[in-house]
């Protein structure tokens, strides 16, 4: 076969055939759609459809339909007028409006204030297919054979499932094999447009990576791709997906880093006035696409100037995008608050895409308001992944409208040096590529009963027995492997012992490749009595999507409690989910739904401001905190003194001082918050206001922690004989090491600092050395007993 060429297709095709593919994006969703018809002397072109999306100022006609839904009044809105309504401040997310759901899809999140339909991302998902299969239909009469939806290739099963499960609410059918992955999708699209140039360096396996670098997301996959006979050969190696990285971060950061300031200074405000909840509630939805308009129009100048050979960095002082007119930005407090001519110059954008583009600086730093990532963070995870270098990959695919960023491409060309960078002419094919893809690909599977794409293992899957390892599924093996709905079945393991009544401990391990890499680790119970060589059934089979299922059971007893497992992407090297985030969600669902007792709301709100204050984001934990407080409805003084914490953080000082002041009356013989305030005050200078501070503490409590911090202030008084007695007293007070938290050994470590008492401080450091190997020691040790090869099959 051609390559889906007019002479490769069947004889038998007798009828036109009409193939759908559909992007469900974070950011925009686009549907394309391939007519074939018999007799057809041109290669198929996949077309993408204009849709016409209703808005307040009537209809918007684009193939790119923003993946926004909102209710207002008795209607629904989908696409370009849903996204204008995120200004309206009457609307809150999840309740009335729904963007950037994608993110939520296979999670145990909930809308619970939306109404019925309207609840789950997944249903978010089903409108915004719904809408798009409305304009195919309308489109033309023909009906569908085939319909495609992509997915990230990062995805896992649940997320999958819940991608079908949209795609069934929206009425759609959907076959197995119908949910592509995005970037072979895209590399599909790229290959259709330009295979003459590109199928003669296929004839060998090559490193892929694709770059999708959208709206709402961050994605890098590694694939081993050959072109042989017809078919794409694609192996996953490595997915990298950053779910909160991507141009709408971008956005964000303009928004509160250059249109905020912007908006204050024209109107007189202090920043100080402006909290949490007016700023991320109300602002930011006003301003974001502004944000992304000022962000599209400096980048098309950009572009436009290297397109004439007038390289930008000359002239970026002086080139600047302004949006004319006012814009309403209202907010509590300032309902006819406006923004006059927002703008953005070239200048201060490279300075805000820094943290973005950061070679060296690769981890999340977010705020409240905002994440800033590298995209060479997910670039670097996915080859470290792949355990191969950047001069190792052979051709880069950049797909995705941020991906064209100029910055951007440049960066990309430098850290890739000896890959082809595949790029699209413009911005609007880079986005649409993953849908033209998806109907390539349905397509092929619509006229020849498979697609162009044949996924294959990219390495070997062998489980450890106590010999070696048996191989289950060999590397280079089509996908699903034994076949479509079958299982491969290994006689030849035993049980390794004998017990009449405990249990069997089996270790079940799975590995891959030469070098052994663990995939997959859990030990099986197998209940007495069982007598060791007694025969195991192994059965697996690893799907389309690499979801290796196992079972393993007596082969004479089925039914006696078998292993079964699930194992996801077991080959592609996915990143990890952050547990502290992982933490948030499923708290803040559980408070969504209500299913916590109302007494223990407040814990809960404490626990979560804690979350966020270890992931730096301060305003938000402040946030969680005067919640707490608001549903006790009394002072508390644990929690007002978080509150001082925190405002401490944020160099509130003011804030701060009455957060400690009122925790201190909330309980006046709690000495905590005024030891606290001492500390801040001593560590600003201001040294007399301290020391009035700390002796008020000390009337409460003679905690040995106070006396140091005392003695310090008299130290810095110039009362150093007073200081030194005041610290000898408290190295007294602290007693044994090994029995003081880790809080009053870093105080105790000040003391003898101070009083250079050498002794203590090699006992202090013992100490601490002592409880780093205490802090590293493992688990409880790895048990379990390998299943053995049967003794006959072993001589063989």
């Amino acid at each position: 076969m051609k390559f889906i060429q007019p002479t490769s297709i069947p004889e038998n095709i007798r009828s036109p055939i009409r193939v759908v593919g559909i992007d469900l994006g974070t950011t925009n969703s686009t549907v394309a759609e391939i007519i074939w018809r018999p007799g057809q002397a041109e290669p198929p072109i996949a077309r993408c459809l204009e849709v016409e999306q209703p808005t307040d100022t009537g209809p918007y006609t684009h193939v790119l339909v923003p993946s926004v839904v909102a209710i207002r009044g008795s209607q629904t809105w989908v696409g370009e007028g849903a996204k204008r309504l995120r200004a309206d401040p009457k609307l809150r997310r999840n309740k009335d409006i729904f963007y950037e759901t994608k993110n939520d899809i296979g999670s145990r999140r909930t809308y619970h204030l939306a109404p019925e339909g309207f609840q789950s991302a997944a249903q978010i998902g089903a409108k915004i297919l719904a809408f798009l299969k409305t304009e195919v239909e309308a489109a033309d009469a023909l009906p569908i054979a085939r319909t495609v939806i992509t997915v990230p290739a990062s995805f896992q099963l649940s997320q999958r499932n819940d991608t079908l499960l949209a795609a069934k609410l929206a009425g759609l059918t959907l076959q197995p094999g119908d949910l592509l992955d995005e970037p072979v999708a895209a590399f599909l699209d790229y290959l259709m447009s330009n295979h003459d140039s590109l199928l003669p360096e296929l004839d060998q396996p090559k490193n892929l990576l694709v770059f999708d670098f959208g709206g709402g997301t961050c994605d890098v996959a590694i694939f081993r791709v050959r072109f042989f006979e017809g078919h794409l050969e694609v192996a996953p190696i490595s997915v990298s997906r950053y779910h909160r990285l991507g141009g709408g971060d971008i956005d964000s950061v303009i928004v509160h880093e250059e249109l905020i300031p912007q908006l204050l200074e024209q109107n007189n405000i202090d920043p100080k006035k402006i909290e949490f909840d007016e700023r991320k509630r109300h602002l930011e939805p006003a301003l974001l696409s502004i944000a992304e308009a000022l962000k599209i129009g400096l980048c098309t100048e950009l572009l436009r100037l290297e397109q004439f050979n007038r390289h930008p960095s000359s002239d970026k002082d002086l080139i600047v995008k302004t949006l004319s007119g006012a814009w309403p930005c209202p907010c509590p407090g300032y309902p006819s608050l406006k923004i006059h001519s927002p703008q953005l110059s070239a200048k201060r954008f490279a300075e805000l895409l820094k943290p973005f583009l950061d070679r060296d600086l690769l981890y999340t730093r977010e705020t409240e308001y905002y994440l800033t990532c590298s995209i060479f963070a997910p670039l670097q995870d996915a080859l470290d992944r792949a355990e191969i270098n950047r001069e190792q990959i052979s051709l880069c695919l950049m797909v995705g409208g941020s991906s064209l960023i100029p910055q951007v491409v440049e960066s990309i060309k430098m850290f890739l040096p000896r890959a082809r960078i595949l790029t699209y002419a413009d911005q609007l094919s880079a986005q649409v590529a993953v849908a033209r893809g998806a109907a390539y690909h349905a397509l092929s599977v619509a006229l020849f009963g498979r697609g162009l794409v044949l996924p294959v293992a990219s390495d070997t899957v062998s489980i450890r027995v106590a010999s070696g390892l048996l191989e289950l599924v060999p590397r280079g093996a089509l996908l699903p492997f034994p076949g479509p709905n079958q299982f491969s079945e290994r006689l030849e393991l035993v049980v390794p012992a004998s017990s009449v009544i405990d249990s069997v401990p089996l270790r079940v391990e799975l590995v891959s490749g030469e070098d052994q890499r663990p995939l997959f680790t859990a030990i099986w119970d197998i209940s007495g009595p069982v007598n060791r060589g007694d025969p195991l059934s192994l059965k697996f089979q690893m799907d389309t999507n690499q979801c290796l299922r196992l079972e393993l059971s007596l082969r004479d007893q089925p039914n006696k409690s078998p292993f079964l497992c699930q194992i996801e992407n077991p080959l592609t090297l996915v990143a990890d989910r952050n547990e502290i985030r992982e933490r948030i969600e499923e708290r803040e669902e559980l408070l969504r739904v209500g299913k916590v007792p109302r007494n223990e709301i407040p814990d809960n709100l404490v626990d979560l401001s804690e979350d966020y204050f270890e992931l730096g984001h301060i305003d938000k934990s402040i946030d969680y905190l005067k919640q707490a407080l608001r549903i006790k409805g009394r002072p508390d003084a644990a929690i007002l003194n978080l509150l001082g914490i925190r405002y401490g953080y944020k160099r509130d000082w003011e804030q701060e001082e009455r957060m400690y002041r009122e925790a201190s009356q909330a309980s006046p013989s709690w000495a905590t918050p005024l030891f606290n305030l001492a500390l801040s005050q001593f560590h600003r200078a201001n040294i007399d206001a301290a020391e009035k501070t700390i002796c008020e503490a000390l009337t409460i409590e003679q905690d040995p922690p106070y006396l140091v911090l005392y003695a310090l202030i008299l130290r810095k008084q110039g009362k150093i004989d007073e200081a030194e007695s005041i610290i000898k007293e408290a190295i007294v007070q602290f007693g044994p090491i090994r029995a003081l938290s880790d809080w009053e050994l870093d105080w105790l470590l000040t003391a003898a600092k101070t009083v250079s008492n050498q002794a203590l401080l090699d006992s202090i450091s013992e100490e601490k050395r002592r409880r780093r190997r205490v802090g590293d020691l493992q688990g409880a040790e790895q048990g379990g007993l390998l299943p053995e090869i049967a003794p006959k099959l072993q001589r063989l």
